[in-house]
């Protein structure tokens, strides 16, 4: 594999990375499109907008599992390419028993506190029974949200893409299956499609393992003494990734509080489904993204930097390609669309970047600014203003004001690594 990463042709090594993420990221989302399409149809807008209410918790879980996954898999990419093979072992059993650590206290909080978590995220009496039920029901499988993710990027890392894909759809086919069967034949309602969920989710964790177990080379799991240095190094590299992924939530939040104030409940339940065509944009970059971390790790760890800035380069150029694919596909749409999914991109990118040269700090701004500041100050202030138009147009304009910080944080970073 070290020969391959440091040597192998940068497209083909971009594609073999990258193309296998971007289908296990739309695999993750169309979890998420199941649901809504079984629940639209055969439970009713209600459960809908139900369903849509814990999503931000969801997007918390599975932010927990984003953070120690890829601030782990970044130090271990790192080391593999410094011959530094005992401690990348080392920081991946670590990130194991991490798994296990957070998944447990979030499985018990939305257990026990249920209804208090979905009060807390905008449920009104209507939807109270719906969302906290479905909460509930999915809490039971909270680990596996932060498994899934996090062992599919150890087996990318040991180089086996296609397994990872083979085990995602395996999770996404006992979702429908699932959906199906409780929703449909059984008639358990939204607690049918709580439970479809987390046993797909379930499903997916156990096929990861076994490939990790039988098929790993590098990355063998062995108890190890929690290590307080290490585990804040795990957490801090993986941080602006966290954030990435909270903020979406957040996000969530702050659309779903807004258009319940202007719109309602009917409101709530139609942005859901504008919500899964963003979605799948959204992991469409992150899967792009996140896939060519552990090219740039690697030969960032071996100090192979004008590779690095190479593998940049080019993966600038697929994701402008990616923003006019999406606009070709979506073109009944505003034509504003394309620059939007192109700077929704190019910012994801440069986050990703950041993250992979383990510059976590400059990673974090980024989140922060795009998906905590000023996202918010749009939807307090344009709405004012435009009224629900408004609620619409602070996404684009969002995304126009982060690429502008982008740049520029991206290439004052480019002009120090050319110094040194």
């Amino acid at each position: 594999m070290k020969e391959n990463l440091l040597t192998g042709n940068l497209l083909k090594l971009t594609m073999k990375y990258g193309g296998p993420s971007i289908l296990t990221m739309w695999i993750f989302s169309l979890y998420t499109i199941v649901d809504g399409i079984f629940i639209g149809k055969f439970l009713g807008s209600k459960s809908l907008a139900a369903v849509n209410i814990v999503m931000p918790y969801i997007n918390f879980s599975f932010a927990l599992g984003i953070m120690v996954a890829i601030g782990s898999s970044t130090m271990i990419s790192i080391q593999l390419g410094a011959n530094n093979y005992k401690l990348a072992k080392k920081i991946y059993s670590l990130s194991i028993q991490l798994f296990v650590i957070l998944g447990g206290l979030l499985s018990l909080g939305g257990i026990f506190f249920s209804k208090y978590i979905v009060v807390f995220l905008g449920a009104n009496d209507l939807l109270l029974k719906d969302s906290s039920e479905y909460l509930f029901y999915l809490s039971f499988f909270t680990l596996f949200y932060l498994l899934s993710y996090g062992l599919e990027c150890f087996v990318r890392i040991e180089g086996k893409q296609n397994y990872s894909l083979i085990c995602i759809l395996g999770g996404a086919l006992m979702n429908i299956l699932l959906d199906y069967i409780l929703i449909v034949e059984y008639n358990m309602g939204i607690k049918g499609a709580g439970i479809a969920t987390g046993v797909a989710q379930l499903t997916t964790s156990v096929m990861l393992f076994l490939v990790l177990y039988y098929k790993g080379e590098k990355l063998k799991y062995k108890y190890t003494k929690l290590k307080r240095s290490i585990v804040i190094n795990i957490l801090y590299n993986g941080s602006s990734e966290f954030l990435t992924e909270i903020t979406t939530g957040i996000v969530l939040l702050a659309f779903n509080i807004y258009i319940m104030k202007f719109i309602g409940n009917e409101g709530v339940s139609a942005f859901s489904i504008i919500g899964y065509i963003s979605t799948l944009v959204t992991m469409t970059m992150i899967g792009f993204s996140q896939g060519i971390q552990p090219i740039i790790s690697f030969n960032y760890g071996a100090k192979n930097y004008k590779r690095v800035f190479n593998i940049l380069k080019l993966s600038l150029f697929i994701i402008l390609g990616l923003g006019i694919l999406f606009y070709s596909l979506v073109n009944i749409f505003s034509h504003d669309l394309v620059v939007i999914f192109a700077e929704m991109g190019i910012n994801i990118l440069i986050s990703s970047y950041f993250t992979a040269i383990e510059n976590a700090f400059m990673s974090c701004i980024l989140s922060i600014l795009r998906g905590l500041i000023f996202i918010n100050l749009l939807l307090y202030v344009l709405p004012k203003i435009f009224l629900t138009k408004g609620i619409w147009m602070s996404s684009s304009i969002n995304e126009f004001i982060t690429i502008l910080f982008s740049i520029y944080l991206f290439n004052r970073s480019l002009y120090k690594e050319k110094n040194i």
